[in-house]
């Protein structure tokens, strides 16, 4: 290393420091249940983020392309990386109909190769989705007389929280 290159890399981590103090000193006072809010905080904001990003995408996938926009999905599309929640909207774009938590419980089965090594699958799935859930990324509607909750995409279901008719129509009720 040439001397210049020292000095540069030292000047850079000095202000690397420097900054690293400066913004720790924000959160001095803070416990830790302000932290693990904090936190909560910016995984809501992160997912609500993700969701706009998503639509954002779609809506000019479309515009480019409307020929690309009319590919169907099929289950060689899903992939081992996506998180739980990208996982649970993929299922429900290519069955393109609301799911029950067993239905989306077989398709992981067959699709998701991590998913099957969890100690108690079904307990993990459930847990994964309520969190899903909470975030607004997917639905869960209660259709009365029907003894499982579908999970369906936000647009599926009506200002009223009622599962739209076209949708109605393709459940299975026995």
């Amino acid at each position: 290393m040439t001397e210049t290159s020292t000095k540069k890399s030292a000047w850079k981590h000095k202000y690397r420091s420097l900054k690293r103090q400066e913004d720790r000193q924000e959160f001095e006072n803070w416990s830790e249940d302000d932290f693990i809010n904090h936190i909560f905080e910016l995984r809501d904001e992160l997912d609500t983020l993700q969701l706009k990003f998503d639509t954002l995408n779609t809506t000019k996938q479309e515009l480019k392309s409307p020929e690309k926009a009319e590919k169907r999905l099929t289950f060689e599309d899903f992939k081992q990386d996506w998180p739980y929640s990208t996982k649970f909207v993929f299922l429900l774009s290519m069955e393109n109909k609301p799911l029950t938590s067993m239905e989306i419980h077989k398709h992981l089965l067959k699709l998701d190769k991590q998913y099957q090594f969890y100690n108690d699958p079904k307990n993990t799935l459930s847990v994964y989705l309520r969190s899903v859930v909470k975030s607004g990324r997917i639905k869960a509607v209660k259709i009365p007389g029907f003894r499982e909750k579908l999970f369906v995409m936000p647009e599926w279901v009506g200002e009223d929280g009622v599962l739209i008719n076209k949708f109605k129509n393709l459940i299975k009720l026995f």
